[in-house]
């Protein structure tokens, strides 16, 4: 009886974690999802604080019917390695979230769903949205944008305060990592980031990261707008925020040597895989973060054991995109490479798994066999996935 009421108690704390002010619904997978009208036409942007711009695919640009005239030229760059040359819109991009509208003065063009995968048609980023008040459910799936945050709404959180500038979110945070190693200070707040705790790869330098056993190294493809990425995920005694502390994270740290993730003024990036445990109201005015724990506040941080990670572009062409690799994994071994086309897994043609279904489908696996389609000829790889070891 005590746990269904303690349920029951979490459940009408959920319901009433934002009582005071309106809601959208949006998706969540790893990326928050906000459903939108650009220039008329439907759209699901993912909200990136990391991203100061919002920006939209070039796939999407292209379909749209709406003729965009004031157009020039930029490089752009991100958490991979290097830049890319992109288009720009300048004033002409008009876009919604919830029932309020706004207009981006520069909008980039750039080849997202090979980065993020098809779901997206663009990035929300935080420039254009003026001084508002952010607040993420993410255990119900609801956001909003708030002109301002009333005493009710933030009533059982705890305040942080934040920095707030050039568009972006820098949050205090210590991570301790073993009894040797604390590294504490200035992070961004990338809520484009679906991980938990990522390390410039010039703080790793410093720490001695690279020394951390046992730890997986990756090698992504498409890390980012940049190009190709690598690190190494390792496992950290917990993290530390508001007086909040989350125990044995996973985490990883960069090896890149350019972008948002080599040597750069913050630490590292912090991620929804860390956020999602919280009620989260970020209060840009006031440069104020309020945050709550939600049910998920105890929910294990997994190691990854599959071996590689890929990138849905079943609704474009029709199949997944290897777009991650664990060195030495199972994956690896039995002959997976990045780049390589996922056509069905255990005889589920990947079409039929959607966005949602996803994270459930692999859950219970303990084994996959995929068909895949590498330089025009198709083969079968299995393997088992691997033990945690981090």
């Amino acid at each position: 009886m005590k746990r269904i009421l303690f349920i029951a108690m979490v459940l009408l704390l959920g319901l009433q974690a934002f009582a005071q002010n309106k809601m959208f619904d949006i998706k969540y997978y790893r990326h928050v999802y906000v459903p939108s009208k650009v220039n008329g036409q439907d759209a699901l942007l993912i909200f990136d604080t990391g991203a100061p711009y919002t920006c939209l695919d070039s796939i999407y640009r292209a379909q749209s019917p709406y003729k965009y005239t004031q157009i020039g030229n930029a490089k752009m760059g991100g958490t991979g390695n290097n830049e890319q040359k992109v288009k720009v819109i300048f004033g002409e991009l008009t876009y919604t979230a919830g029932d309020k509208q706004y207009t981006s003065k520069v909008s980039p063009i750039f080849q997202l769903k090979p980065i993020t995968g098809d779901a997206a048609d663009g990035l929300m980023g935080i420039s254009d949205l003026g001084g508002v008040v952010i607040a993420i459910d993410y255990k119900n799936k609801k956001m909003g944008f708030w002109d301002k945050v009333s005493e009710a709404d933030i009533k059982g959180y705890t305040p942080i305060a934040i920095r707030y500038a050039n568009n972006r979110i820098y949050v205090p945070l210590s991570v301790t990592v073993d009894k040797d190693r604390t590294i504490q200070g200035e992070f961004l707040m990338d809520l484009g980031s679906g991980g938990t705790v990522s390390f410039t790869s010039a703080v790793a330098a410093k720490n001695n990261l690279q020394d951390i056993k046992p730890q997986l190294l990756y090698n992504m493809a498409v890390g980012g707008i940049g190009g190709s990425s690598s690190g190494c995920d390792f496992r950290a005694q917990s993290a530390s925020v508001g007086g909040f502390n989350l125990e044995n994270i996973t985490a990883d740290y960069s090896q890149n040597t350019g972008g948002a993730l080599s040597d750069r003024e913050y630490l590292g990036i912090v991620g929804n895989e860390f956020w999602e445990r919280f009620y989260l109201i970020i209060d840009l005015p006031n440069k104020k973060l309020y945050l709550r724990p939600n049910a998920d506040f105890n929910k294990p941080f997994d190691a990854p054991t599959r071996g590689f990670a890929y990138t849905d572009r079943s609704k474009t062409l029709g199949y997944w995109v290897v777009n991650c690799l664990y060195r030495d994994s199972k994956a690896e071994k039995a002959g997976l490479k990045n780049s390589d086309h996922i056509l069905s897994v255990n005889g589920k043609d990947v079409k039929t798994i959607s966005m949602d279904e996803q994270q459930a489908f692999f859950k219970n696996l303990k084994s996959v066999t995929l068909e895949i389609e590498r330089d025009g000829a198709k083969s079968t790889v299995s393997f088992n996935f691997d033990d945690p070891k981090i």
